[in-house]
């Protein structure tokens, strides 16, 4: 089974603040994608407007357009986080544009060649926003930055303490619910793959069960990156009711 699956799930969760901005890492001069440099003059990939070159002190160098919002309605700030997150994919993946059928322009964080978006979430997010991104890109992957509300990790980590994992293809595989933390109930019912980052080198990913249900397990962030740059499938864990392998259960 693909990993990119739809399930039939409830509707979105609980709303949170938006946000928006303007902060690019590449734009086009003479048709070669650049970063920005102080002095750089360039155009913007997705509705070619001028763009100016930001490249202060205190936030990371970017391009902004000039004299107005971001073309793309949808576009987040451009953080460290991002940067690093996208440095794992090929430059010529990441931030490709593409228009609605009403003609809006929105800009993928990763796209692969073979139709796969990656979208990297840091700041808190309307759930209507989620819906019409994910409805846009179907084949699309949510990496969420954990680390911006200061609970959750907390949330998570007693409620894994109150799980008792089971051992599947040699990894431990949690059986959660949509209800459990803030950070289940914001993303448990999208019906696409989401990875939670708290930091570390492994990434916390869920996938869909039954009903409520959903499975949770640490994947590394390393090899993510080089099953999707290899178009190879994520492991089919995801997908298969977790079994018993001889495994003793244990309590974390």
């Amino acid at each position: 089974m693909s990993f990119f699956a739809k399930f039939s799930l409830e509707p979105p969760w609980r709303a949170v603040r938006g946000d928006s901005s303007e902060k690019m890492r590449f734009a086009l001069a003479d048709d070669e994608r650049i970063e920005a440099t102080p002095g750089a003059s360039g155009v913007c990939p997705g509705c070619n407007a001028e763009m100016l070159a930001r490249c202060g002190t205190k936030k990371v160098w970017h391009w902004a357009h000039k004299g107005r919002r971001h073309c793309d309605p949808w576009w987040e700030n451009e953080t460290e986080w991002h940067r690093d997150w996208k440095a794992r994919f090929p430059i010529d993946w990441q931030e490709v544009p593409a228009r609605d059928e009403t003609g809006e322009l929105h800009i993928a964080d990763i796209k692969t060649p073979h139709g796969l978006v990656i979208e990297f979430q840091h700041s808190a997010i309307q759930p209507g926003e989620v819906a019409k991104r994910t409805n846009f890109y179907d084949q699309v992957i949510w990496i969420v930055d954990a680390t911006r509300r200061a609970t959750d990790l907390t949330q998570y980590e007693r409620m894994l303490s109150e799980h008792y994992p089971e051992r599947f293809d040699g990894v431990d595989i949690y059986t959660v619910y949509c209800e459990e933390t803030r950070l289940l109930k914001d993303w448990g019912s999208l019906g696409r793959i989401v990875g939670f980052d708290f930091g570390g080198e492994n990434l916390c990913l869920l996938t869909a069960a039954q009903g409520r249900s959903r499975y949770l397990f640490d994947f590394p962030k390393a090899e993510f990156a080089r099953l999707v740059t290899e178009g190879k499938p994520l492991p089919k864990v995801q997908f298969g009711q977790p079994t018993q392998r001889g495994y003793q259960r244990r309590r974390f």
